[in-house]
């Protein structure tokens, strides 16, 4: 019988192969105690006796001192004379980061751009949202110029309605991603980042139908029909 000491926090999948939260720690002497890895057999019948020792190393300027101690101990452990080659291997984090990392960067660049394209296309979606806007009120905005609205209010009128439609799709955007991906509350600045960016998408799309609305005659915008 194990006494359960502790619950680690949950972590999830690590590229779909495996999850964290379905591991077991226990001490090494318990765990060659009550279970024979070196005998086990999997469903064919074949010996799969294979199993792992995680070890951190607090200063990584020693990594090859480390692995040294490792090796030693190892071969202690597993009872292997000098003459015999190791029948272990010892891995470090660097190999596998530096295998990930070119993966990592494609994945990257390819939701960059992905990122790029879906906000171009909503930022021409606003655009044209807004010049339909300016259009159906052409009247609107040639009555309130006669009465001595500046072009500067007009101008920020239309900016502000454009950056409330990009704020309120971020945020719709965020509430959905929230239901959807695990752990999106821990990744506060990419919050902020995201809503800076709605405010951005909306000023830049916003700009040029805006400054259209503001330099409209009001004569003209008074007879338009």
């Amino acid at each position: 019988v194990f006494k359960v000491i502790g619950v680690n926090a949950r972590q999830g999948t690590f590229l779909g192969l495996f999850s964290w939260d379905s591991m077991v720690a226990m001490p090494l002497a318990a765990f060659n105690k009550y279970f024979d890895v070196k005998n086990e057999l999997d469903a064919r019948g074949e010996n799969q006796g294979q199993s792992d020792v995680r070890v951190k190393v607090r200063d990584k300027t020693k990594l090859i001192e480390a692995k040294d101690e490792l090796t030693g101990m190892m071969r202690r452990v597993r009872g292997l004379p000098p003459e015999k080659k190791e029948d272990f291997s010892i891995n470090e984090q660097q190999a596998f980061k530096s295998t990930l990392d070119p993966v990592k960067n494609t994945i990257a660049i390819a939701g960059l751009f992905i990122t790029g394209l879906s906000l171009f296309v909503g930022a021409i979606g606003i655009m044209n949202i807004t010049f339909v806007s300016v259009k159906e009120r052409t009247k609107e905005i040639g009555t309130r110029k006669a009465l001595g609205a500046r072009r500067r209010t007009i101008l920020l009128q239309f900016l502000i309605e454009s950056t409330a439609l990009c704020l309120l799709g971020g945020f719709i955007g965020l509430a959905v991603a929230y239901f959807m991906c695990f752990g999106i509350g821990k990744a506060f600045p990419s919050l902020i980042a995201s809503m800076i960016v709605s405010v951005l998408t909306g000023l830049v799309s916003g700009f040029a139908p805006a400054w259209s609305a503001s330099r409209l005659d009001p004569v003209t915008a008074l007879r338009y029909e």
